[in-house]
């Protein structure tokens, strides 16, 4: 798979251990992450996308199924992951979340980019369709 110039593996300090990823060890769902999960899992893939959201937010609730659907459509391609920031408040705060949902895409652990409000699978194909087309 080609990866647009950003989105390619940079050299990791050495402290790390090096993982090569390949689509079967690509998540198919989304994953629940925490305040002590958050940095591994946008560190570990060229593309992650996170969904801050909290319980008591209905348009959060109906990103859910939404988020469930593309993870299944861009497995190898996207890791998707979510985040309840009433519960871990340091991420969302290191991050500046101000409104939810809101869904931050990251590449080796660097944002590049981020949408907030409910979204349909449409408009989060084409932004997802946007970042791989970089260069």
């Amino acid at each position: 798979m080609r990866y647009p110039g950003f989105l390619k593996n940079k050299e990791k300090d050495s402290a790390s251990k090096k993982e090569f990823i390949t689509e079967d060890n690509w998540p198919d769902h989304v994953i629940n992450l925490d305040d002590n999960t958050f940095n591994d899992f946008i560190k570990k893939y060229p593309l992650s996308a996170v969904d801050f959201w909290a319980p008591w937010c209905h348009p959060c609730k109906a990103m859910g199924p939404r988020l469930r659907r593309i993870s299944k459509i861009y497995r190898g391609k996207v890791a998707f992951g979510k985040i309840d920031i009433q519960k871990n408040k340091n991420v969302s705060k290191k991050y500046n979340i101000t409104g939810i949902p809101h869904l931050a895409f990251f590449s080796y652990g660097k944002k590049i980019s981020s949408v907030t409000g409910l979204k349909s699978v449409g408009n989060i194909r084409k932004v997802i369709e946007d970042i791989l087309k970089k260069e």
